[in-house]
């Protein structure tokens, strides 16, 4: 199975060539040479034309968890903050395209976009499917590139070699961080792929990054300064015992649950609690709009890497997220932040 694309048509462009010099053809002519040369290439493409922005925006987010890249024409849209926002929530690779060259105007869209592609009538959309058959989004990868990037690649694979051959030695002992034992395994030090460009050649980040969470403070492996006698609790130098067994006989509480208990929710669960402590800190001008709309980017983001939300408001966390994080462009009233605090507290 190929590469799968979404092509987007922007406003008006369901006009095409029907006004007087236009270029190249009707919109359905175009779609068929998309259709046609993305077949030699082996790709899947589902092509989508709208005058209206929401609907370009819903459809990013219904596709966003079957797509490989975007192409977007975004036509009168090239302003559009929220069309760039979304571009950037949805985090596979987008190439702008515009049959015409913008000239003065200047691209918002382009800002979550790794190339941009104007002024070649229909061949703007066939040099786009181009770039994702061969993996080169920008169009800058020359043959000296392509060498180089062959030559790391072999590089990695001997080094591979030579560290498997060395674990064969290791009188059968594994390591915990590579087999998976314990916790989540390492990745191996290397370049990341950089979908056929050259790290030194990209200006800016094109898509939101993915960056790993922050690791939890382990405790220190001072030894424990005395033993107990049999049974007894233990010394720990300051330090909490992890994962001590509970005794045999239940201690008082005294009506209060045990720390830790179970059915308490994890520091790093997106929970309702945090949401809306998000949004009064944002009511008191403890956060700005710009900073509450970063933030939920963010946590929008882990969620849809698989963290972990509050059971049973794992929807409603999300639709939130989404709306705060359009912030500073829908310019959110008092009233309707108060509306999502009372939303969360049912």
């Amino acid at each position: 199975m190929g590469k799968r694309l979404l092509v987007l048509h922007g406003p008006n462009l369901n006009l095409l060539g029907e006004r007087e010099g236009g270029q190249g053809g009707r919109l359905a002519d175009l779609d068929a040479a998309l259709t046609a040369r993305a077949t030699e290439l082996g790709l899947e493409l589902k092509v989508v034309q709208s005058n209206h922005e929401g609907v370009l925006l819903d459809t990013l987010h219904a596709e966003r968890s079957r797509l490989d890249g975007v192409v977007v024409s975004p036509a009168g849209l090239f302003g559009s903050y929220p069309l760039m926002e979304a571009l950037e929530l949805v985090g596979v690779p987008a190439i702008e395209v515009y049959l015409e060259r913008l000239g003065e105007r200047e691209s918002v869209v382009a800002e979550a976009c790794a190339a941009t592609i104007e002024g070649q009538g229909f061949h703007s959309y066939l040099e786009a499917l181009e770039r994702f058959a061969s993996g080169d989004l920008t169009g800058e990868l020359t043959e000296e590139d392509e060498e180089e990037e062959d030559e790391e690649a072999e590089d990695e694979g001997a080094e591979d070699e030579v560290e498997d051959a060395g674990a064969e030695d290791d009188d059968g002992v594994v390591d915990a961080a590579w087999s998976g034992e314990d916790g989540e395994a390492a990745e191996p030090e290397g370049k990341g792929k950089t979908l056929g460009r050259r790290e030194k050649d990209i200006p800016r980040e094109k898509s939101l990054a993915v960056r790993p969470p922050g690791a939890l403070a382990r405790a220190s492996d001072a030894p424990v300064k005395a033993l107990a006698p049999s049974g007894g609790s233990r010394k720990t130098l300051g330090r909490k015992v992890e994962a001590s067994a509970a005794p045999s006989t239940s201690s008082k509480t005294l009506g209060r649950k045990v720390k830790g208990a179970e059915g308490t929710p994890a520091a790093n669960v997106l929970s309702r609690a945090l949401v809306r402590q998000k949004i009064a800190d944002r009511l008191a001008g403890r956060l700005t709009a710009a900073e509450l709309a970063a933030w939920a980017r963010s946590k929008w983001a882990e969620v849809q890497r698989g963290a972990s939300a509050e059971t049973g408001y794992e929807d409603m966390l999300e639709d939130l997220l989404l709306s705060l994080s359009s912030l500073p462009a829908s310019k959110l009233s008092d009233s309707e932040l108060v509306n999502m605090m009372t939303r969360l507290d049912r």
